[in-house]
């Protein structure tokens, strides 16, 4: 994510999960683009509570990731989910943040959430598609990142492999930073990715935005949906740690998963 290889394993419990809904509704294009497939509901999750029947909260960490991923900075209140960054007195790892991982995978949909991401200096927040095998034996990822040192743009970005690169740590990203009308810390929007055989279409409250074709091909494994906020260890990206990068946090009101049934 964002620069850094992710992936690991371990995750936390929390008690009081209850199952998100299901249903068989269908769905066109977010953008209503004709011949690119419908989508139908698969489950959704309305965060009134940590389901834990749908999700994982990680222990891991990464190089460059400069937070220790705990189900400590998980909260639900009023229908919303509060994913916490905060300050830790550990010299390796000086922060504390989090990462929702879905149990079930996607290979091809659409996912879309309501969210209010994070403010602050090396802080990055986001919806993420990603294949988790760790080691990797491949790379597949599909990202929507907010950085916080922003008041008005976003990053979407696609990572794969081309052998005979390691996965880990060769594999290729497109990056593309866009200006927004609004702050995505300042409140609700929706946020959405549709990834359908060949491309994947980043959308924000309906409208798209950038349309991933480079070696989108090789698009084509496996991938769970990430929750996260962590701290960025690379300041010419994500902005240097300040004393605005903790306390702070990221919130998500609803989330929708969509399978993909084709054209």
């Amino acid at each position: 994510m964002g620069g850094a290889s992710s992936g690991g394993t371990g995750g936390a419990g929390m008690g009081g999960a209850s199952s998100g809904g299901t249903g068989g509704a269908t769905a066109g294009g977010a953008g209503g683009a004709a011949g690119d497939g419908s989508f139908e509901l698969a489950w959704e999750d309305p965060f009134d509570t940590v389901d834990l029947t749908r999700w994982q909260l990680m222990l891991h960490s990464w190089d460059g990731n400069l937070a220790q991923f705990t189900g400590e900075n998980v909260a639900v209140s009023d229908g919303i989910l509060h994913l916490s960054l905060t300050a830790a007195n550990d010299a390796d790892k000086p922060f504390r943040g989090v990462e929702m991982r879905s149990r079930e995978t996607l290979t091809y949909g659409k996912i879309e959430a309501s969210a209010r991401f994070a403010q602050g200096s090396a802080v990055v927040s986001s919806l993420v598609l990603i294949y988790t095998p760790w080691p990797p034996d491949d790379w597949n990822e599909l990202d929507i990142e907010f950085l916080g040192k922003n008041a008005d743009r976003i990053q979407f970005n696609h990572m794969v492999n081309i052998p005979p690169a390691d996965p880990a740590t060769g594999h290729l990203q497109f990056p593309e930073l866009v200006t927004l009308d609004f702050n995505p810390a300042a409140g609700f929007h929706t946020y959405a990715i549709e990834w359908v055989p060949g491309e994947a279409r980043f959308y924000v409250d309906g409208a798209l935005m950038h349309t991933a074709t480079e070696e989108m091909a090789r698009m084509v494994l496996p991938q769970n949906i990430l929750l996260t906020i962590w701290a960025s260890g690379s300041p010419d990206w994500a902005g240097p740690v300040d004393s605005s990068t903790a306390p702070t946090r990221a919130e998500y009101d609803w989330l929708r998963v969509y399978r993909y049934v084709g054209p």
